[in-house]
């Protein structure tokens, strides 16, 4: 007398699971169709990306709107500062720190899609001085001279800077080197531009400020440097992520790297 109770617990049973198994196939493939559906007009990918990578981003921003007919509008700023962007704001489709440590952090906080993540080139941390090093600067020890003028990115909100904090106290000197810091610079560009002006005697930059700006300045090598790497990676609320991983494999594809390689970007392991 029971096994008919039974059967039909059964089958009830069955045919929940059925459904909910349905219903999360047609989620998923609605949550696929929507990221895949072509950006409809006025609509752009919004990419946040560190300073460091501007000038061969966004040339690569505009090669690739000329060859799919994606509009790509690009943030340039810290990476830490683009980054809380992204946090607090839930927006964006792609992050391009000028690090991988703060693409790491956007990984562990769920703020980027990991298995989107592409490497595009490298950077190695040096000392930038202006043209001719009229300071002499040979090495960190020198910024603690009296008189030199020296600048770092903000460590909170800069890759560069928490770069540049960790070898000084490393070195043991950041406490005295802060006595000659006279700017916190905002982003990567900015700690260039320091130089490029000659507004500071030495700051602790990227080897490809240099090959940029020839003319300029000169760099000395950081001792115990170890080069970053600087990735892509898509946004988690990103509303178009099939676009944008689209641009991240762009970007960090033969047409993208040999934009960066141009623009004297290190595209090769060294």
């Amino acid at each position: 007398m029971n096994a008919p109770r039974v059967s039909q617990a059964l089958a009830v049973g069955l045919l929940a699971a059925g459904l909910l198994v349905l219903w999360a196939g047609a989620s998923s493939r609605g949550a696929d169709e929507v990221s895949a559906k072509p950006l409809a007009k006025g609509e752009r990918l919004i990419v946040f990306a560190g300073a460091a990578s501007q000038p061969a981003t966004t040339e690569v921003a505009k090669l690739f709107t000329a060859e799919t007919g994606i509009k790509v509008e690009c943030t340039f700023g810290g990476s830490g500062a683009v980054l809380n962007q992204i946090r607090v704001e839930h927006y964006g489709d792609l992050y391009i720190p000028g690090s991988h440590d703060y693409m790491d952090k956007a990984e562990q906080e769920g703020l980027v899609d990991a298995t989107s993540r592409r490497a595009i080139c490298l950077l190695l941390p040096v000392i930038c001085v202006p043209k001719g090093n009229p300071k002499k600067i040979n090495g960190l020890q020198d910024l603690t001279k009296a008189g030199v003028r020296v600048a770092i990115g903000d460590p909170k909100s800069v890759c560069l800077g928490s770069i540049a904090k960790a070898a000084l106290e490393k070195a043991g000197i950041y406490a005295e080197v802060q006595k000659r810091i006279v700017t916190f610079a905002s982003d990567c560009q900015q700690v260039a531009s320091l130089i490029r002006l000659d507004e500071v005697d030495a700051a602790i930059g990227y080897d490809v400020f240099q090959r940029q700006s020839p003319d300029a300045m000169d760099s000395v090598p950081l001792s115990g440097a170890a080069s970053v790497i600087v990735p892509a990676g898509v946004v988690s609320f990103s509303k178009h992520k099939v676009q944008a991983q689209q641009f991240a494999d762009f970007i960090s594809g033969p047409k993208g790297r040999e934009v960066f390689a141009r623009h004297g970007y290190t595209i090769d392991t060294p």
